[in-house]
């Protein structure tokens, strides 16, 4: 028997009074064994895999924007209470633009604003940051602290950035990493809607 994907209401806590279910546009892919909770919207073309966890039952809510992978063993939590990041004046747990790609076992956890056209690796670590748009994170790296990365930068393997300093004093993307994103993104739009017309181990949300 092939397992669902759980999208299901947060229960109630001091930090987290209102019972929410996950908004999933119909446009979305979700794989089996995937757990999504609590106040989450899933824009469309937005492909979710296999065994990822997101949570919002501490802090919420979360955005995760069109065209975003979120690929295999993802975890996507919050930090419990009233720490948000803001995006066009109003609160957000965790805000990915759209056009993210996030790679397997990788922890993206609020309060937290990832910019559209970023990549973030494999086993990277994130706790409490925003970073701008078009960077390229790579595997194995470490951003918190509430450090603010701007546009266009890049973070080495296994680098950790939990000063502001070093956040602003981070290199420009290399040429040859500045198209790596969108070559993931555009792959993974294109695997989603095989995997929903080819086989029985994604869902979608008609």
């Amino acid at each position: 028997m092939i397992p669902y994907p759980i999208l299901y209401r947060n229960p109630p806590v001091a930090e987290v009074t209102s019972i929410s279910y996950p908004t999933v546009s119909p446009r979305a892919v979700i794989g089996t064994d995937s757990m999504i909770i609590g106040d989450i919207t899933i824009a469309e073309d937005v492909f979710i895999g296999f065994k990822n966890l997101l949570r919002a039952d501490s802090g919420y809510p979360y955005f995760i924007g069109p065209f975003t992978n979120i690929q295999d063993y993802v975890l996507m939590h919050v930090h419990p209470g009233h720490e948000h990041v803001l995006v066009q004046g109003r609160k957000w747990g965790v805000y990915l633009e759209g056009e993210n790609s996030v790679l397997h076992h990788a922890a993206v956890h609020g309060p937290l604003f990832i910019g559209r056209n970023t990549f973030v690796g494999q086993h990277a670590n994130i706790y409490d940051a925003v970073i701008g748009r078009n960077c390229v994170i790579m595997h194995g790296a470490t951003i918190t602290n509430g450090v603010k990365i701007d546009d266009n930068r890049f973070v080495a393997p296994g680098q950790s950035v939990w000063k502001q300093e070093d956040a602003d004093n981070l290199p420009p993307v290399p040429e040859k990493f500045k198209d790596l994103n969108q070559y993931i993104v555009n792959h993974y739009y294109r695997l989603g809607k095989s995997y929903l017309q080819n086989t029985n181990l994604v869902f979608s949300y008609r």
